[in-house]
């Protein structure tokens, strides 16, 4: 499948309301009244002779002028025009063997399917492309990824970010909101056998990958099952 790489005035004609009458069906107007003192002079209207058997014209009520000034705001209309269904997940996320992403390593280190490019992981995670993923991790449901770029999320952009939320430093307020919970135990295990030998990690202490145990390769990703717009992360001891 083929990737994208991201790197009106209108007019409105009014009709007339038809051509001036005939001058000649107007009848000439009568003599006007004497004025009366401190009374304002009326200049004569002509009034049109009923014709014979002419139709009768309902009268018409027109608006005021300025009525649309006084018509309530039609309320705007949110819509999606991407359906969910629609939506493609770029090769390299899709679960499969497309890449070797440990996520406790810089993504330096990650490597490629010998015939895929490296220029392919600045291609859109999506198409259509989007500017903002939720990703969640069935294992540590408590901890979301969320994924922004205004330009369009692209592949590099997701793992990323999955390496920078899993790769934080645990607090003791989300140990104890773990507890009481095997996981704990497991995380405390994971990061006592990676930090043994390395003073720098001892004392960052645990970091929430430590709570997936040997589960530190990228799997894929796939669409999350409750019908939201999420995407469930799946990783494994091995590639």
């Amino acid at each position: 499948m083929h990737y994208r790489m991201g790197s009106s005035s209108s007019s409105h004609s009014h009709k007339s309301w038809g051509s001036t009458p005939d001058r000649s069906s107007w009848s000439a107007s009568p003599a006007p009244p004497a004025p009366t003192p401190n009374t304002p002079y009326l200049h004569p209207v002509s009034l049109p002779i009923p014709s014979i058997n002419a139709p009768h014209l309902h009268t018409v009520s027109l608006p005021h002028p300025n009525a649309h000034l006084h018509q309530p705001p039609v309320p705007h209309q949110h819509s999606s025009t991407t359906h969910s269904s629609m939506i493609v997940l770029h090769p390299l996320l899709s679960r499969g063997p497309n890449i070797m992403f440990n996520i406790m390593l810089d993504l330096a280190y990650m490597q490629l399917r010998p015939d895929c490019p490296p220029t392919r992981i600045w291609e859109f995670a999506l198409q259509p492309n989007v500017s903002r993923m939720t990703i969640t991790i069935p294992e540590l449901p408590a901890w979301i990824i969320e994924v922004v770029n205004p330009h369009g999320i692209t592949v590099n952009d997701v793992l990323l970010k999955i390496r920078e939320t899993l790769n934080q430093s645990v607090s003791s307020h989300e140990m104890q909101m773990h507890r009481p919970s095997h996981a704990v135990g497991a995380a405390i295990e994971s990061f006592r056998a990676r930090s043994r030998a390395d003073q720098r990690e001892h004392a960052l202490g645990v970091k929430r990958f430590d709570f997936l145990g040997p589960k530190i390769f990228f799997v894929g990703l796939t669409r999350a099952r409750d019908g939201s717009d999420s995407w469930n992360i799946h990783l494994s001891q091995n590639v």
